[in-house]
């Protein structure tokens, strides 16, 4: 954001019309504000604030803006001219004040006011009139609220002063306001309930290992293991009930695969028996066999002479039958 120029009529201490050139101070680079105490500084800043936001910073917010040096019916405005976002605007704004009455005697109360342009082609062009477009208009250009433009951009001049002149626990309380660390007082108020919650889910888990522990000893007890042997190292730190948890379930573990291991080898044996008994089967029943086909080969060695004669007889039946 740059703000190129400012008038101010009525406003502050400027009883009549001012307008400083900020192009011109800014055409240098850096420039200072500078000049006795009421001067009217801090009014141009204010006045930047209120033609932005309809307010000024700091402990003046809600004070009477209109000058009172000022003559009767001359109306409270600044006019402020900028570029922010690529985009170049005019705002005029006026705050509510009491003018004399055009009959009679008195006043009436004079409502605030603003008109917004935009240079467009070399043209100033109406954006809006209404207070509250124009509010939502400025605020999404800037990219900023009253609160953050004020904390950021412009440091109110009493609050900074209020700051040098107070102790360690009001220039804290000041800092708080100033830029808003209460998030981090609810950043730090959650990490305390965040630590306190994993606190007792570790308590538990060591309450819940306590008991497991427990019940391992005492199922231990049961089958006649030994609560304690003396082994080499046993002068070493007893572990935590997690570390006897974890151990005891990595035994258990070892005892179930080793259990699992012993069961395939039985399998394994069982089926290799169980092939020699079909084997040994088998043998016999082929020796049986054997000793039935030799019986036989012997019973029809011995038959060999009468067979001999039988095929003898059949030949010479054969030659008489063709002689007849």
């Amino acid at each position: 954001m740059r703000v190129h120029r400012l008038r101010m009529t009525a406003f502050g201490p400027f009883a009549a019309s001012v307008e400083v050139d900020l192009d011109a101070l800014a055409s240098g680079g850096l420039f200072l504000l500078h000049g006795p105490t009421g001067a009217g500084k801090t009014s141009i800043l204010d006045a930047v604030c209120f033609a932005l936001y309809g307010a000024v910073p700091g402990s003046r917010q809600g004070a009477r803006l209109r000058s009172d040096h000022a003559a009767d019916g001359v109306a409270p405005e600044v006019v402020c001219e900028f570029t922010a976002s690529g985009r170049r605007f005019e705002v005029t704004r006026s705050p509510a004040w009491e003018r004399p009455k055009k009959r009679g005697a008195g006043t009436t109360t004079e409502q605030a006011r603003v008109v917004v342009r935009e240079l467009v082609d070399g043209d100033w062009q109406p954006v809006t009139s209404r207070i509250d477009e124009a509010g939502d208009l400025l605020e999404s250009v800037l990219g900023l609220g009253v609160d953050q433009f004020t904390k950021l951009v412009l440091l109110p001049q009493g609050e900074f002063a209020a700051f040098l002149r107070a102790g360690a626990e009001e220039r804290r309380a000041l800092l708080e306001r100033l830029f808003g660390t209460d998030r981090f007082a609810a950043v730090q108020q959650w990490m305390r309930e965040t630590q306190a919650g994993y606190r007792q889910e570790v308590e538990a888990a060591d309450a819940r290992a306590g008991t497991l522990v427990a019940r391992a000893e005492q199922a231990a007890a049961m089958v006649g293991v030994p609560r304690s042997v003396d082994v080499p190292g046993a002068d070493e730190p007893l572990p935590t009930p997690v570390e006897a948890v974890a151990r005891l379930r990595i035994e258990v573990e070892m005892e179930l695969d080793a259990a699992r291991q012993a069961r395939v080898a039985t399998q394994e044996r069982a089926q290799h028996a169980a092939g020699e008994d079909r084997d040994a089967v088998e043998l016999d029943r082929l020796q049986a066999r054997h000793q039935e086909l030799r019986a036989r080969a012997r019973s029809l060695q011995l038959a060999s002479p009468q067979h001999s004669a039988r095929l003898a007889r059949l030949a010479a039946a054969r030659r008489a039958a063709g002689i007849a």
